[in-house]
């Protein structure tokens, strides 16, 4: 199954807590204090622009993110939404343009670098993404390790470098075990190599952390069933009829698909 790419943003904190001045003396003063004000007006300006383009309303939203970039343009934030903007109405010319404004000044902000490499692996390019996101991950103090690695895992499964992705996957784990969902990804790349014994080692993994899912039972019937243990690929098929009825892999396995 085929996976969006996280995108990471950074978060939204309003500047209402800091302290200001009463009595403003000097150019440089009201300089700072304007500085300060359309920081925070361009970061409202994005949430406002994101909350229009989460329901679905282009027109508001593009012009929140206009106007964001107006108030600050040196906001990352700003550029990243206008990015995704034009990645959302499909104008991939306009996406990677605003990608590369955001590369000329921002070039070692790992969001923007994450973002991009998720951008480029959409679009098959897949070496490039694969850049950006071990650009994103070398970069101190961030704090957002797992998604880079995930992407780039993902990226890499796409290209087809299967040993690549064990290791990025492997990776996010190791800075985030409660990515669950990356020991089913890992399970089904083992299976696919015919490698049943590992797929049920990161299955039983699976299960010790969120229980049983349509997928893990699905994947753990196919290792059962590879194994030669017939009576557990059965066990396994009993329980996906029962615990998850109406999904995809309990209506393959009561037809015999599988």
């Amino acid at each position: 199954m085929k996976r969006h790419l996280p995108l990471i943003w950074t978060a939204l904190i309003a500047l209402s807590g800091c302290v200001t001045e009463t009595t403003i003396i000097g150019k440089n003063s009201e300089r700072q204090e304007n500085s300060i004000d359309n920081a925070n007006a361009s970061k409202t300006r994005v949430e406002l622009g994101m909350g229009y383009l989460n329901k679905g309303q282009m027109a508001p939203a593009k012009y929140n993110f206009e106007k964001a970039i107006e108030m600050a343009p040196n906001n990352a934030e700003a550029y990243l939404a206008m990015a995704y903007y034009y990645q959302t109405v499909g104008d991939k010319d306009s996406a990677e343009e605003t990608y590369k404004t955001l590369l000329s000044g921002h070039g070692n902000d790992p969001d923007v670098l994450n973002n991009y490499g998720a951008f480029l692996c959409r679009n098959r390019n897949y070496a490039e993404a694969d850049d950006m996101f071990m650009r994103a991950v070398a970069q101190p103090r961030y704090l957002k390790m797992d998604d880079s690695y995930e992407n780039a895992g993902i990226c890499a499964l796409q290209s087809g470098q299967k040993v690549k992705a064990i290791e990025y996957y492997r990776k996010a784990l190791s800075y985030n075990p409660n990515k669950v969902r990356l020991l089913l990804d890992l399970a089904k790349i083992a299976l696919d190599d015919h490698k049943a014994t590992e797929a049920e080692s990161w299955l039983n993994a699976y299960r010790e952390k969120a229980g049983d899912s349509a997928q893990s039972l699905w994947l753990s019937l196919r290792a059962a069933q590879a194994l030669g243990r017939i009576a557990d690929t059965h066990v396994y098929g009993q329980a996906l009829v029962q615990q998850f009825p109406s999904s995809t892999q309990a209506k393959r396995y009561q037809n015999n698909d599988y």
